[in-house]
Protein backbone atom coordinates (compact mmCIF):
# COMPACT_ATOMS: atom_id res chain seq x y z
CA UNK A 1 0.00 0.00 0.00
CA UNK A 2 1.06 3.52 -0.89
CA UNK A 3 -0.25 6.81 0.83
CA UNK A 4 0.49 10.11 -0.10
CA UNK A 5 0.21 12.90 2.50
CA UNK A 6 -0.05 16.45 0.68
CA UNK A 7 -0.14 19.96 3.05
CA UNK A 8 2.25 22.59 4.57
CA UNK A 9 4.95 22.47 7.44
CA UNK A 10 3.19 20.39 9.75
CA UNK A 11 2.77 17.81 7.43
CA UNK A 12 6.80 18.53 5.94
CA UNK A 13 7.56 18.34 9.45
CA UNK A 14 8.30 21.63 10.63
CA UNK A 15 9.47 21.68 14.60
CA UNK A 16 9.17 24.83 14.47
CA UNK A 17 11.76 27.37 16.20
CA UNK A 18 11.66 28.50 19.74
CA UNK A 19 10.37 32.38 20.09
CA UNK A 20 10.23 32.54 16.20
CA UNK A 21 7.02 32.57 14.27
CA UNK A 22 9.50 31.13 11.02
CA UNK A 23 9.46 27.94 11.08
CA UNK A 24 12.54 26.35 8.64
CA UNK A 25 13.22 23.27 11.85
CA UNK A 26 12.24 20.80 9.24
CA UNK A 27 13.26 16.47 10.50
CA UNK A 28 12.48 13.63 8.97
CA UNK A 29 10.70 12.39 12.32
CA UNK A 30 7.22 13.74 11.00
CA UNK A 31 3.64 12.46 10.98
CA UNK A 32 4.63 10.87 7.59
CA UNK A 33 7.25 9.09 9.23
CA UNK A 34 5.59 7.81 12.06
CA UNK A 35 2.47 6.88 9.90
CA UNK A 36 4.28 4.76 7.81
CA UNK A 37 5.97 2.91 11.39
CA UNK A 38 2.45 2.60 12.61
CA UNK A 39 0.83 1.18 9.43
CA UNK A 40 4.08 -0.70 7.87
CA UNK A 41 2.63 0.79 4.48
CA UNK A 42 4.98 3.01 2.32
CA UNK A 43 4.06 7.23 2.77
CA UNK A 44 5.83 9.70 0.79
CA UNK A 45 5.52 13.03 2.09
CA UNK A 46 4.82 15.77 -0.17
CA UNK A 47 4.39 18.99 2.36
CA UNK A 48 5.51 22.05 1.90
CA UNK A 49 5.81 24.49 4.80
CA UNK A 50 3.87 27.94 4.61
CA UNK A 51 2.00 26.97 1.82
CA UNK A 52 -1.99 27.72 1.35
CA UNK A 53 -3.58 25.71 -0.92
CA UNK A 54 -2.97 28.36 -3.67
CA UNK A 55 0.18 28.09 -3.85
CA UNK A 56 0.36 23.82 -3.11
CA UNK A 57 -2.22 24.01 -6.41
CA UNK A 58 0.37 25.77 -8.17
CA UNK A 59 3.51 23.33 -6.85
CA UNK A 60 1.08 20.59 -8.15
CA UNK A 61 0.54 21.72 -11.32
CA UNK A 62 4.37 22.33 -11.89
CA UNK A 63 4.79 18.35 -11.59
CA UNK A 64 6.39 18.78 -7.96
CA UNK A 65 4.13 16.64 -6.21
CA UNK A 66 2.73 13.49 -8.02
CA UNK A 67 0.19 10.76 -6.57
CA UNK A 68 0.90 8.90 -8.89
CA UNK A 69 0.27 4.95 -7.55
CA UNK A 70 -1.36 6.05 -4.14
CA UNK A 71 -3.69 3.84 -2.73
CA UNK A 72 -4.54 6.73 -0.88
CA UNK A 73 -4.06 10.67 -0.57
CA UNK A 74 -4.31 12.68 2.92
CA UNK A 75 -4.66 16.45 2.47
CA UNK A 76 -4.15 19.04 5.09
CA UNK A 77 -4.15 22.79 4.86
CA UNK A 78 -5.30 25.64 5.85
CA UNK A 79 -3.30 26.09 9.02
CA UNK A 80 -1.50 29.54 6.68
CA UNK A 81 -5.21 30.94 5.98
CA UNK A 82 -7.05 31.73 2.99
CA UNK A 83 -9.73 29.34 3.43
CA UNK A 84 -13.43 30.34 4.72
CA UNK A 85 -16.68 28.52 5.10
CA UNK A 86 -18.65 31.00 4.29
CA UNK A 87 -17.36 32.89 1.35
CA UNK A 88 -15.46 32.05 -2.04
CA UNK A 89 -11.85 32.62 -1.74
CA UNK A 90 -8.99 32.02 -4.26
CA UNK A 91 -8.03 29.42 -1.46
CA UNK A 92 -11.24 27.61 -1.34
CA UNK A 93 -11.34 27.38 -5.23
CA UNK A 94 -7.42 26.08 -4.97
CA UNK A 95 -8.23 23.37 -3.07
CA UNK A 96 -10.87 22.10 -4.62
CA UNK A 97 -9.31 22.16 -8.09
CA UNK A 98 -6.66 20.35 -6.10
CA UNK A 99 -9.21 17.19 -5.45
CA UNK A 100 -10.13 17.24 -8.61
CA UNK A 101 -6.05 17.32 -10.15
CA UNK A 102 -5.93 14.36 -7.46
CA UNK A 103 -8.91 12.24 -8.10
CA UNK A 104 -7.81 13.08 -12.15
CA UNK A 105 -4.32 11.58 -11.42
CA UNK A 106 -4.78 8.95 -9.11
CA UNK A 107 -8.57 7.54 -9.95
CA UNK A 108 -8.19 4.37 -7.65
CA UNK A 109 -6.96 6.46 -4.78
CA UNK A 110 -8.82 6.90 -1.47
CA UNK A 111 -8.93 11.08 -0.99
CA UNK A 112 -9.18 11.45 3.01
CA UNK A 113 -9.58 14.91 4.18
CA UNK A 114 -7.77 16.05 7.37
CA UNK A 115 -8.75 19.35 9.23
CA UNK A 116 -5.69 20.93 10.38
CA UNK A 117 -5.03 20.94 14.28
CA UNK A 118 -4.97 23.23 17.11
CA UNK A 119 -3.19 26.34 17.22
CA UNK A 120 -1.84 28.39 19.93
CA UNK A 121 -4.29 31.22 21.35
CA UNK A 122 -1.28 32.82 23.43
CA UNK A 123 -1.12 35.89 22.80
CA UNK A 124 2.68 35.42 24.23
CA UNK A 125 3.57 33.17 21.68
CA UNK A 126 5.19 34.18 18.57
CA UNK A 127 2.62 32.50 16.29
CA UNK A 128 0.13 34.39 17.36
CA UNK A 129 -2.85 34.93 15.23
CA UNK A 130 -3.07 31.43 13.21
CA UNK A 131 -5.70 30.00 15.57
CA UNK A 132 -8.33 32.08 13.82
CA UNK A 133 -7.17 31.16 10.70
CA UNK A 134 -7.05 27.28 11.48
CA UNK A 135 -10.51 27.64 12.91
CA UNK A 136 -11.65 28.69 9.87
CA UNK A 137 -10.26 25.94 7.62
CA UNK A 138 -11.31 23.61 10.01
CA UNK A 139 -15.01 24.78 9.17
CA UNK A 140 -14.57 24.70 5.68
CA UNK A 141 -12.98 21.62 5.17
CA UNK A 142 -16.06 20.01 7.63
CA UNK A 143 -18.44 21.48 5.38
CA UNK A 144 -17.08 20.16 2.30
CA UNK A 145 -16.84 17.00 3.31
CA UNK A 146 -20.29 16.74 3.82
CA UNK A 147 -21.36 18.48 0.79
CA UNK A 148 -19.11 16.50 -1.44
CA UNK A 149 -18.66 13.54 0.54
CA UNK A 150 -15.09 13.29 0.94
CA UNK A 151 -13.92 10.75 3.98
CA UNK A 152 -13.11 13.05 6.59
CA UNK A 153 -10.13 12.52 9.68
CA UNK A 154 -11.36 15.80 11.85
CA UNK A 155 -7.73 16.55 13.23
CA UNK A 156 -9.13 19.57 15.33
CA UNK A 157 -10.72 16.65 17.63
CA UNK A 158 -7.66 14.93 18.99
CA UNK A 159 -8.25 15.17 22.95
CA UNK A 160 -4.33 15.45 23.28
CA UNK A 161 -4.05 18.80 21.43
CA UNK A 162 -4.92 21.26 24.03
CA UNK A 163 -3.87 25.03 25.02
CA UNK A 164 -3.07 22.60 27.95
CA UNK A 165 -0.60 20.23 26.20
CA UNK A 166 1.06 22.89 24.00
CA UNK A 167 4.45 23.33 25.91
CA UNK A 168 4.14 19.02 24.98
CA UNK A 169 2.59 18.42 22.04
CA UNK A 170 3.90 22.14 20.20
CA UNK A 171 7.24 22.92 22.69
CA UNK A 172 9.28 25.66 20.54
CA UNK A 173 6.10 28.16 19.47
CA UNK A 174 2.47 26.86 20.01
CA UNK A 175 1.82 25.61 15.83
CA UNK A 176 4.58 23.44 15.10
CA UNK A 177 4.46 20.23 16.58
CA UNK A 178 7.45 18.60 18.10
CA UNK A 179 8.20 14.70 17.90
CA UNK A 180 5.92 13.70 20.53
CA UNK A 181 3.43 15.66 19.04
CA UNK A 182 3.67 14.50 15.43
CA UNK A 183 3.72 10.91 16.98
CA UNK A 184 -0.19 11.90 18.26
CA UNK A 185 -1.26 13.09 15.39
CA UNK A 186 0.25 9.81 13.47
CA UNK A 187 -1.56 7.65 15.53
CA UNK A 188 -4.69 9.49 15.53
CA UNK A 189 -4.57 9.67 11.41
CA UNK A 190 -3.95 6.10 11.60
CA UNK A 191 -6.89 5.32 14.07
CA UNK A 192 -8.95 7.32 11.21
CA UNK A 193 -7.64 5.58 8.30
CA UNK A 194 -8.88 2.20 10.00
CA UNK A 195 -12.42 3.65 10.72
CA UNK A 196 -12.33 4.59 7.67
CA UNK A 197 -11.41 1.11 6.33
CA UNK A 198 -9.13 2.61 4.13
CA UNK A 199 -6.06 0.84 5.84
Amino acid sequence: MKIVCIGDSLTEGDYGVFGSNWGGNIKAENYPFFLSQILGVEVVNCGKCGFRSSDYLKYYQDGNATVTGADAVIVMLGTNGGMEPDADTPDNTAYEKLLELIKKDAPQAKIVLCTPPHATENPESPTYGHAPQVKQAVKYVRSLCEKQGYPLIDLATCPEFTSENEPIMQPNDGLHYGEVGYKVMAQFIADGLKQLKIV
